[in-house]
């Protein structure tokens, strides 16, 4: 029987990021205790080619491939195939560091009777930010630099989704990534965790099999799902025309159907609005620890930048 925790990393086109991210699993994870399944949703050819390249050396990697762009289904997909007992689901944009898991396991342990999902510190975040700051003893610092920002929690509303400058202070002090780890843990005496009473960003968590099927598992629109049936007649249609004339595949014909059904872009934001709403409603709580840190490399709309400002500077 296999009890290892499985780490769904979901990808689809960020190749750039995939390979440091898959690297630094690879090194600080102790697969004993887990296994990586990396989350193909519909993967560009670039990114592909990165996933390729670790299969090929590293054998105890696992895919799961999906030819359209939604991460709930690919998600939901895996789940109902492994039947685990526990889950770590990453994006591919999440870098760790040594022992980073202990917060996860350690968190879930502590608050099991009533959690929904449980993460750790990540400082690019609407709800760690602020936790970071006052952990690295960067609060006054912060103030000063950044005198009109308010220092508040929340999804969407606090700077750390939506200022680039912001972005790039708190990157400032991340950019080593495994002393940034050290400094964080030794400056605590003890950690803590919080409830997060937001709805919170699901790029690092940990969940239980039996919560996702209370839950229903990651939620799909009505709309998706009626463009995804759409889509599913139109694909066979095309694969059956396919096979008429003896050809693979007919591409240029599937990604014209991805375009018309809309499957070829993914619904953002939904998953984590229902996971809210449901575990308010259903006596739930998201928490979130200090016992472990983990690092989010763009929250929000400020990927671009950070790609021109501060990705080169990151010690990987």
């Amino acid at each position: 029987m296999n009890n290892k925790i499985p780490i769904l990393l979901v990808t689809h086109d960020r190749p750039y990021l995939l390979e440091k991210v898959i690297t630094r699993l690879l090194k600080y994870t102790d697969w004993n205790k887990f296994e990586l399944w990396i989350c193909s949703n519909s993967s560009t050819p670039a990114n592909k080619k990165v996933i390729d390249a670790f299969i090929n050396k590293y054998n105890e990697i696992k895919v799961i491939y999906q030819d359209v762009n939604q991460i709930s289904l690919i998600q939901n997909s895996i789940i109902k195939k492994l039947k685990r007992d526990l889950y770590i689901k990453l994006d591919d944009d999440i870098f760790i560091s040594e022992n980073w898991y202990a917060g996860f396991l350690g968190v879930y342990e502590r608050n099991s009777s009533d959690i929904s999902v449980g993460s750790v510190v990540i400082p690019i975040n609407g709800f760690g930010w602020t936790i970071f700051l006052d952990i690295m003893g960067l609060t006054g610092e912060f103030k000063l630099e950044f005198p009109d920002v308010e220092l508040i929690q929340g999804c969407m509303e606090p700077a750390s989704w939506y200022d680039k400058n912001v972005n790039r202070y708190i990157w400032s002090k991340c950019l080593d990534l495994n002393s940034t780890v050290n400094t964080f843990l030794s400056n605590q005496n003890s950690f803590q965790d919080y409830i997060v009473p937001y709805r919170y960003s699901i790029g690092g968590i940990i969940f239980s099999h039996e919560f996702w099927q209370k839950m229903g598992g990651w939620k799909l629109s009505d709309l998706f799902n009626k463009r995804y049936n759409r889509y599913n007649k139109l694909a066979n249609l095309n694969n059956f025309i396919a096979r008429i004339r003896k050809k693979d595949k007919q591409r240029r014909i599937q990604q014209v159907i991805e375009i018309l059904t809309g499957m070829n872009q993914s619904e953002l934001g939904i998953e984590e609005e229902y996971l809210f709403q449901f575990s308010n409603a259903n006596g739930y709580k998201q928490y979130v620890t200090t016992e472990s840190i983990i690092f989010h490399f763009a929250f929000g709309p400020v990927e671009n930048d950070l790609m021109g400002n501060t990705f080169l500077d990151i010690k990987f």
